[in-house]
């Protein structure tokens, strides 16, 4: 089982479950993009669902997914919500399983204007290091490029990672790496 946490219309999700001969579920806050995915005539053929819902409260038992996905997620996610949506994630994935992280990959940590939609904050950072820091996961592969080429981007502002990781051990809540992390932040 397959969980892609901003699943936008479904297309990636869609791609991994039919790679992956498994069942993909989709958690997406739009309305629009569930639709979109609805009135698709093609890719029925994969067992594939999307559910209207939010990265910090996932309507699902611990331990129910193999797979974890944020599919290029993370940045919008309100700082007040980020520890949770980890967390959850972390929570729904089996001892075992694997998580996939795709979002922006800057030299640093940094915030700007989301320029799609007035009034949005963009929030930009390595997330993986929550995840691979917390000492529960480890790196199998990290990845980086552009949005408009499979290269490495120069420009921090267009460049993007997909990283790998494997869960080895325990809950994000219990590890005292990522407890300091978060107490850090606030």
């Amino acid at each position: 089982n397959i969980l892609e946490i901003g699943a936008g219309s479904g297309y990636p999700l869609a791609y991994l479950a039919e790679l992956c001969k498994s069942k993909g579920i989709g958690i997406e806050p739009s309305s629009q993009a569930i639709k979109c995915w609805r009135e698709r005539e093609y890719m029925k053929s994969t067992d594939v669902e999307l559910i209207k819902g939010v990265a910090s409260n996932l309507p699902f038992e611990t331990s129910t997914f193999d797979m974890v996905g944020f599919g290029f997620c993370l940045y919008l996610i309100d700082r007040a919500d980020i520890y949770r949506a980890m967390i959850e994630a972390d929570r729904v994935l089996r001892t075992g399983g694997y998580m996939y992280i795709e979002d922006f990959d800057p030299i640093s940590k940094y915030k700007n204007r989301y320029r799609h939609k007035e009034g949005l904050i963009s929030y930009k950072e390595k997330y993986f290091r929550y995840m691979s820091d917390s000492g529960n996961y480890t790196i199998i592969k990290h990845s980086s490029y552009g949005f408009t080429k499979d290269t490495f981007e120069i420009n921090e502002d267009e460049r993007v990672s997909m990283t790998l990781l494997y869960k080895e051990k325990g809950h994000l809540e219990n590890s005292p790496n990522f407890r300091a992390k978060l107490d850090n932040e606030k």
